[in-house]
């Protein structure tokens, strides 16, 4: 099982609640996965595997809100199939919350870096009437509507191993 492609659809409410929603699109070409879970006691512990291992990646990093540490966790990881059973994806539900005040705030992440395996796109949507002020993220990304951010990371890339993005909110 190869990965292929993935997507982040992060969204942040005005209550400070961050939720990470991130697709891994796979190339399966003797059907390792959709043979592992076929049978729906595996399939649990193929499930709780998979959590438990993001949870091990996500536990790695460092989230800072407004400079304070956050802890984030796994809370639902599922597993589908485009069209074949050759073409699986797996989807996770990352949560973390911190304190958001008016005015200027700071996500930070610290993690390892890497060199990309595969091509994935992020999404990041902020809470109505914020404006994103700033963001460092060591690859190009383009903000529209001042509360969405969206950038690509192309497979070969080498990730910086940290992120900030700064906003405002009135």
């Amino acid at each position: 099982m190869r990965p292929r492609y993935g997507y982040g659809f992060f969204s942040v409410d005005s209550s400070g609640e961050f939720r990470q929603k991130i697709l891994f699109f796979y190339w399966d070409p003797d059907k390792e996965l959709y043979q592992s879970i076929s049978d729906p006691s595996r399939k649990q512990r193929e499930l709780e595997d998979m959590r438990s291992n993001m949870q091990f990646f996500v536990d790695s990093e460092k989230i800072l809100i407004n400079r304070k540490e956050v802890r984030a966790r796994v809370v639902h990881v599922d597993v589908g199939f485009l069209a074949s059973a050759r073409r699986p994806y797996v989807e996770f539900l990352i949560i973390f919350k911190g304190a958001l005040s008016r005015g200027v705030n700071v996500y930070e992440n610290y993690y390892e870096k890497e060199v990309a395996e595969y091509s994935y796109k992020v999404m990041w949507v902020f809470p109505e009437g914020a404006k994103i002020t700033r963001a460092v993220l060591g690859v190009p990304f383009q903000v529209s509507n001042d509360r969405t951010l969206i950038f690509t990371v192309k497979k070969g890339m080498e990730t910086p191993g940290y992120e900030l993005i700064e906003f405002l909110i009135p």
